[in-house]
């Protein structure tokens, strides 16, 4: 079923608000020299202080980079709505419920079509590329979140025997 116009405008306006917050001004972070020359300057800074460091780095790096691919998402489905295509499947045609635009508002297919997608690239891709989204999958999922028996936790397990 098409969306009515009250539901796009629903959905432009919570795109623009997505829009804005993922635009919007970021935290200015301090350049890797500045945050080493703070720790170098300490007298019993601890190696780990170090790693922690570089740690974090790569977490903001990670994230940032998460928000400007969600910021083209945003932006794309934008322009969907202004040539009259949201709401339709990318890859059927279909309708995307509701429901589905209301969990996300960017989506471009239906979940049916999503995870026909995302196996299709799942068994093309080259088996680390597979044990990689296995282990994101193990560690993303609320039902092995906590568990140790996820693929994920065999792997550290192993490695971690093996040293």
């Amino acid at each position: 079923m098409a969306l009515t116009k009250e539901q796009t405008q629903h959905f432009y306006h919570k795109l623009l608000h997505m829009q804005k917050e993922l635009s919007g001004e970021k935290k200015k972070t301090q350049s890797m020299t500045e945050e080493v020359g703070e720790l170098s300057n300490g007298v019993d800074n601890h190696m780990a202080d170090h790693g922690t460091l570089v740690t974090d780095r790569m977490t903001d790096q990670t994230v940032k980079e998460i928000d400007r691919e969600l910021l083209e998402e945003v932006n794309h489905a934008l322009q969907k709505i202004k040539d009259g295509t949201y709401g339709i499947c990318e890859k059927t045609g279909q309708a995307i419920p509701y429901e589905r635009l209301e969990a996300v508002p960017y989506a471009r297919m239906t979940v049916e079509a999503q995870a026909d997608v995302e196996d299709d690239l799942e068994t093309d891709a080259p088996s680390f590329e597979r044990e990689f989204h296995q282990q994101v999958k193990d560690l993303s999922n609320k039902e092995t979140i906590d568990q140790k028996s996820s693929q994920t936790y065999e792997i550290l397990d192993r490695e971690q025997d093996s040293n």
